[in-house]
């Protein structure tokens, strides 16, 4: 079990969360519409999947490994359906469900991940600061490298974040 400071921890899981949501962004702005309901549909999908995750992290099991599974092959799904029907409209419901997954690990990443930090302000602060870095890093990965970049950067900070699931730092 490799063992992680927790400041480190959630910063990283905030750039993984980041850069989902901005592959989602870009995908659906490329692969559906760049008008509002692409925009629309990842804020608000993502914010009810949080809710939905913040819900079920109050149960006592742990599901932290099994959600991140589910998020990255939900964002995997909605690339490979933007890419084989393109312009697809009427599959907005099933985007907005899908990310509404990767949603709903983030919820639940807070949910158990509280008594980490002597304040919920702090594992937001940290969690936070690594979602604006990885806000960045993936508008400007997409910029640099397009299409590419959404598929390998959610990737790569998927395997990184399923390492630091496994051995994330534990409350005493």
């Amino acid at each position: 079990m490799n063992t992680i400071w927790p400041g480190v921890y959630a910063t990283l899981m905030g750039i993984h969360f980041a850069l989902l949501q901005t592959g989602y962004f870009f995908e659906l702005q490329i692969g559906l519409t760049a008008a509002y309901p692409s925009f629309i549909t990842v804020i608000l999908s993502w914010l009810a999947g949080s809710v939905i995750g913040l819900r079920a992290g109050r149960g006592g099991a742990d599901y932290s490994l099994l959600l991140h599974v589910a998020s990255l092959a939900a964002y995997g799904a909605c690339v490979l359906l933007l890419n084989t029907w393109p312009y697809q409209t009427g599959l907005l419901p099933l985007y907005a469900a899908l990310i509404m997954v990767s949603g709903a690990q983030a919820g639940y990443f807070f949910a158990v991940n509280t008594k980490l930090f002597s304040s919920v302000s702090r594992l937001f602060l940290m969690e936070n600061n690594g979602f604006v870095a990885g806000w960045i890093i993936g508008f400007f990965g997409f910029v640099a490298f397009g299409h590419s970049f959404d598929i390998i950067g959610p990737a790569t900070m998927g395997a990184v974040s399923a390492w630091l699931i496994s051995g994330r730092p534990r409350p005493l």
